[in-house]
C-alpha cells in the first residue's frame, strides 16, 4: 500500500516563531502513521498563497497549515484561486497568535490536531468569496468591517502581547465605539444606517476566543452576521465581558442574521478584515461558496 503524503505549509515567523518548533513536535507523530510530510516553509507575505495555486495536487493527499488564521487564509484564497476542482482536504496545525479557526473544531492543541489528520476524517468547510472592486479574495472564517478592522489594525500593534493582544485591542476599540454611514445588504434586504461593525463569521470564534456567534457552522452553506448599528461604551463593555462565553447573543443593541450573501457600500474607502488579515477596502460584496472545500477535523 502506497504511503500516504501531505504538503505542509510552515509559517516560521507567526504566533512567536512557534511554527518550526510546532512542526518539530508533531511530525513524529505522522512518521509513525506512515506519513511523509512535503514541508513548504514561507518566507514572505503571500508565499502561502502562491505554494497552494501552484501546489500538484496529485502528489499530495492533502494540504495542512502550521500557523495561524492569516497563514490559512492565505493557503484558501490560493487553492480557490485554481482554474481547476480542488480534490484534496486542508488541514490546520495551530502555530499562530490568532487560531479561531481551529477553535471552532475543538483542536488548540498541536499534537490533537495533527492525530485528527492522522485519522483522516473531513467535514465540508464553506468558503466566502469576496469581491472588492477588481479584486476577489476567498475567505474561511471572517469578514469585517468597521470596528472589526479597528480591532486588527491595532492587535498588530501589540503583537508582542501574543493572544491576549486581540482582547486588549477589542477593549481599546469598544471604548471609542466609532460609527460608520453604510448601505448593508443580506440577501438583498437592505440596512441604511450608521454601524459600529459588521463582522461575517463562518465559525464560531474570533480574535482566538471570542465566541462571536455561537450558531455558526462551517459547513452549512450559511455566513452568519454579527452587527452593531448604535451603543454606548457602557454597552460595549457589557458586549466584551459577555462575548467569551456566548452569552452576549441576549443582548438587544447586538443584531444576528444567517445569510448567503451581503453587500457593504460605504461613503469612504473603509479597510477591511479578511480572516485576520487587512486586505482591501469597501465597497465589498460577499456570496457563500456552499462546501467549496474539505477540512480535516
Amino acid at each position: 500500500m502506497p504511503r500516504r503524503c501531505l504538503a505542509v505549509v510552515v509559517n516560521p515567523r507567526g504566533g512567536k516563531c512557534r511554527g518550526v518548533p510546532v512542526l518539530h513536535r508533531v511530525s513524529p507523530l505522522f512518521a509513525k502513521a506512515g506519513i511523509d510530510l512535503n514541508v513548504h516553509m514561507t518566507d514572505r507575505p503571500g508565499h502561502a498563497r502562491d505554494i497552494a495555486r501552484n501546489l500538484d495536487q496529485n502528489a499530495v493527499q492533502g494540504i495542512c497549515v502550521v500557523g495561524g488564521d492569516g497563514t490559512f487564509h492565505e493557503v484558501v484564497d490560493g487553492l480557490m484561486h485554481r482554474n481547476e476542482p480542488i480534490s484534496i482536504p486542508v488541514g490546520i496545525i495551530p502555530a499562530g497568535t490568532g487560531n479561531s479557526l481551529v477553535r471552532h473544531l475543538n483542536c488548540k492543541d498541536p499534537a490533537q490536531a495533527a492525530m485528527q489528520i492522522v485519522a483522516g476524517r473531513t467535514m465540508p468547510l464553506d468558503v466566502v468569496r469576496v469581491a472588492m472592486g477588481d479584486q476577489t479574495a476567498y475567505c474561511a472564517n471572517i469578514v469585517g468591517w468597521g470596528a472589526v478592522s479597528d480591532i486588527n489594525i491595532r492587535a498588530e500593534k501589540l503583537r508582542m502581547l501574543g493572544t491576549s493582544r486581540y482582547a486588549l485591542a477589542a477593549l481599546i476599540e469598544i471604548l471609542r465605539a466609532k460609527r460608520r454611514r453604510a448601505t448593508i445588504l443580506l440577501d438583498g434586504r437592505m440596512l441604511e444606517d450608521s454601524f459600529v461593525f459588521f463582522m461575517a463569521c463562518n465559525g464560531k470564534f474570533t480574535g482566538a476566543d471570542m465566541k462571536l456567534t455561537p450558531g455558526a457552522e462551517i459547513g452549512d452553506g450559511m455566513i452568519d452576521v454579527a452587527l452593531i448599528r448604535d451603543a454606548s461604551r457602557w454597552q460595549m463593555l457589557k458586549l466584551f465581558t459577555k462575548v467569551f462565553d456566548g452569552s452576549h447573543v441576549s443582548l438587544d443593541f447586538i443584531e444576528f442574521y444567517q445569510v448567503r450573501s451581503f453587500e457593504i457600500q460605504t461613503e469612504t474607502p473603509d479597510r477591511m478584515n479578511l480572516d485576520g488579515e487587512m486586505r482591501g477596502t469597501s465597497p465589498v460584496a460577499g456570496e457563500v461558496m456552499p462546501a467549496a472545500l474539505s477540512i480535516f477535523y
